[in-house]
């Protein structure tokens, strides 16, 4: 009778053994392998990520720093409104202009720029006025020309000009730089 059993016995055991033991541990190797599987994945990402920044980076080293430097005057990477304002003081007196009321604006996101839906626009904008005062219209004209002419990226937003009694013209401008973030 007990060989009758045994071979009973020893099927119920080897489906105990493999529910109680097997199968979790086979269970516990499939995850290790897909979370393997996940790592590589990430490790050949990182390593092209690698490659396309030392193909950049090559390709940033190419450039002169004059280029370089001019790049960063067209779109600075911060507002740096002092030296902005620095610059356009020494553009207005070189046509022996003198900048008054300057104001600054309100630093914003750019609305000229295009901007993803889902992604933050890399683009700062930010508005400043000022007067020009004792000019006569060739001075002011020059000073614009210089203006735009200046590596900056510079939008005039609104001139305005007043004659007072003393027969002296003050321009007023509004212009809008433009930034990275």
């Amino acid at each position: 009778m007990a060989r009758l059993f045994a071979p009973f016995i020893l099927i119920a055991a080897a489906i105990g053994l493999f529910v109680m033991f097997t199968n979790p541990t086979y269970q516990q190797i499939k995850d290790l392998q897909m979370r393997n599987n996940s790592y590589d994945d990430a490790l050949n990402k990182a390593k092209e990520l690698h490659t396309v920044r030392d193909q950049l980076l090559a390709k940033r080293n190419s450039f002169s720093t004059t280029d370089l430097n001019k790049l960063q005057s067209i779109l600075p990477e911060n507002v740096d409104n002092i030296r902005f304002i620095i610059n356009i003081n020494s553009i207005a007196a070189h046509h022996n202009l003198v900048l008054s009321n300057v104001d600054i604006g309100d630093i914003s996101q750019s609305k000229d720029a295009p901007a993803d839906a889902g992604a933050a626009n890399p683009i700062g904008s930010m508005d400043i006025g000022f007067a020009v005062g004792t000019a006569n219209y060739d001075d002011f004209i020059a000073f614009v020309q210089d203006l735009e002419h200046s590596l900056r990226l510079i939008d005039i937003e609104k001139i305005s000009f007043s004659v007072p009694a003393s027969g002296v013209i003050t321009y007023a401008m509004t212009v809008r730089t433009y930034w990275l973030h």
